[in-house]
């Protein structure tokens, strides 16, 4: 059911983008509503699965194959408009990275199983079981009602869509010029195999998840997240992980889907049986269609037909592809934007706070780096960081970032929170910084991007690898730095390196200021928050930033002066004293030179 490139003329595929377009903009501004710490993953969770389900491919009558698609029981958890997102984020990753689908039809996939198969489901599931309790056994059935109509809708949609091109667009001889079957042969090639078995696998699908969360988590089925979010994500990802699993066992189905052969398969013989047998008997033409043959090679997947070309074995490249794919996915979702101005403002203030209190807590927390003296640690890493700036071999950069993070184990630092705090902002920041590199550094080429032919180079990918390696291993060390010792300890460290006095009290008076700045921001956008009733207008938003930002900038004014005078009165001059400050021992400069000696031998190995 995935239309690749060149099956649908140009014309066809601009209208069904032009018809897919107010639906995912109405899809976008009702789940905004919804973005909730608590439904979002749910969302993630359901794009993934329609994703991974997709990979399991199921033979046909005909000789052809097929799959579930997972829409009908995301249109009945998430509703109908995010299930419209979730199935569209998974259709859209499949077609750009794995070529599953072409990128001229995205419009078209995603209006037929997105749009037309969400939609489909949540009204045949809300008829169907409307007015029967939570755990009815007729929402199940209703469920897997659902599921049926609404899978075989959307090939309906597809077989129409592939059926009309021979009828409008041929060439003066009548020759079609795109999908070359007409409505008499594409509608039973399509609607067989989907009323039978691939409608099936989607209604056992969605009736079977739909009976467990009567049992485990009912609130799901009101379309709302669930109090205690944990328990049920965990219980999904889990479940999620299995399929990923078993995956491999999607390619044991020998067959291409009806629909999706290449322009080579149209001059191989056993291929061209095989497109006869599941056309009913009737013969493809000779040669590829034209317009199928010039837009067919249009986009060049990264990972295309799920077989990464450096993972000769197909099960664990269709298993690493699966993974890769959800991965992807998760990514997609996370970088959505949630809720509004003063909604984001005030979570992003919570989080700065949350963030500091957790380092403090890393810091009196018992572990490897902590338990060093904050002079050796600060005059430690920097002999690291040097390193990392001066090695040169890309295996050695990576050994050393798996010391610093191994560092961040036996110290308890969570990765989880180095991933996200850490590696993923500083991969974004100095990925768009270095990208433009791998085209314009001179030297071997070993690919080309579609359409722009832009080259990428070997020499330009090493170095980009490089930097991207030095970044992420300098601000991991940094990170460890500050998570591991106690600010004030670390300011004292600074004098004894003699860094000047008024340095060390701008950056002490700084993160003082700080705490009490973000209080008073959080305070003020929870105070007006609380007088809003829903979304404001854009015009009234823009009006309100601007208006928070003078106000907040008033008040950074007065609270600077104040934290001046209170620290001032305390006597404060940027000398930083503690109660416990033990001199350097044996212990300390044996732990110093350990670290000297681990710098000096990575800069031996990577020159």
């Amino acid at each position: 059911m995935h239309i690749p490139d060149g099956y649908l003329s140009p014309q066809t595929c601009a209208a069904l983008y032009a018809v897919a377009t107010p639906f995912w903009i109405v899809a976008l501004r009702r789940v905004k509503k919804m973005l909730s710490t608590r439904f979002l993953p749910l969302l993630s969770v359901f794009a993934a699965f329609s994703f991974v389900v997709m990979m399991f491919n199921l033979p046909l009558p005909g000789g052809t194959t097929g799959h579930a698609v997972g829409m009908g029981v995301a249109a009945i958890v998430l509703g109908p408009w995010a299930a419209i997102l979730a199935v569209s984020t998974a259709l859209v990753i499949q077609a750009l990275f794995f070529g599953d689908g072409g990128i001229t039809a995205i419009g078209a996939n995603c209006f037929n199983m997105a749009i037309v198969g969400s939609l489909a489901a949540w009204c045949v599931y809300r008829l169907a079981a409307r007015g029967a309790p939570l755990a009815s056994r007729r929402r199940v059935i209703a469920a897997a009602l659902a599921g049926y109509v609404a899978i075989n809708l959307s090939a309906l949609c597809a077989a129409i869509e592939f059926g009309i091109q021979p009828a409008l667009f041929h060439d003066a001889a009548g020759t079609p010029l795109y999908c070359p079957y007409p409505l008499s042969i594409a509608v039973p090639a399509m609607m067989i195999g989907h009323l039978t078995f691939a409608g099936l696998a989607e209604l056992v699908i969605t009736a079977g998840i739909v009976a467990y969360l009567q049992r485990a988590n009912p609130e799901l089925l009101e379309q709302r997240a669930p109090r205690h979010a944990t328990p049920v994500l965990r219980r999904l990802w889990l479940t999620l992980v299995a399929l990923i699993v078993l995956t491999p066992l999607g390619i044991l189905t020998v067959g291409s889907a009806w629909g999706e052969w290449s322009a080579a398969d149209f001059a191989d013989a056993n291929a061209r049986q095989e497109i006869a047998r599941a056309s009913g008997n009737r013969a493809p033409p000779a040669q590829p269609p034209t317009g199928l043959a010039r837009l067919s090679n249009l986009w060049n997947a990264p990972l295309a037909d799920y077989a990464p070309g450096f993972i000769h074995y197909p099960s664990l490249g269709y298993l690493v592809s699966a993974a890769a794919g959800v991965a992807l996915i998760v990514l997609a979702m996370w970088l959505v934007p949630r809720g509004g101005f003063i909604e984001r403002t005030v979570r992003s203030l919570l989080e700065a706070t949350e963030y500091a209190l957790f380092a403090e807590e890393i810091a009196r927390s018992p572990g490897a780096l902590q338990s060093l003296d904050a002079r050796i640690k600060l005059a430690g890493v920097f002999s690291l960081i040097v390193a990392a700036m001066l090695v040169h071999s890309p295996p050695v950069l990576i050994m050393l970032f798996a010391l610093a993070t191994l560092a961040a184990l036996v110290s308890h630092v969570p990765l989880p929170f180095l991933a996200l705090r850490v590696w993923l902002p500083a991969l974004a920041f100095s990925g768009v910084l270095a990208i433009p590199a791998i085209f314009l550094t001179p030297g071997t080429v070993i690919y080309r991007l579609p359409l722009l032919g832009w080259p990428l180079t070997l020499q330009g990918a090493k170095s980009v690898l490089l930097l991207l390696l030095r970044v992420e291993t300098a601000v991991t060390f940094c990170s460890l730095l500050i998570l591991t010792t106690e600010w004030a300890r670390v300011l004292r460290a600074l004098r004894f390196f003699r860094m000047p006095v008024t340095a060390v009290a701008i950056l002490g008076m700084t993160y003082r200021y700080n705490f009490l700045l973000l209080r008073t921001a959080r305070e003020m956008f929870d105070s007006r928050r609380s007088r809003f009733i829903g979304d404001l207008p854009a015009g009234e938003r823009r009006r309100l930033a601007a208006a928070s930002a003078g106000v907040l900038l008033t008040k950074s004014f007065e609270l600077s002066a104040d934290v001046h005078s209170a620290m001032r009165a305390r006597g404060f001059s940027g000398e930083v004293y503690l109660l416990d400050e033990p001199k350097l021992g044996a212990r300390d400069w044996m732990h110093f030179g350990c670290i000297l000696a681990t710098a000096a031998a990575f800069i031996v190995l990577g020159r």
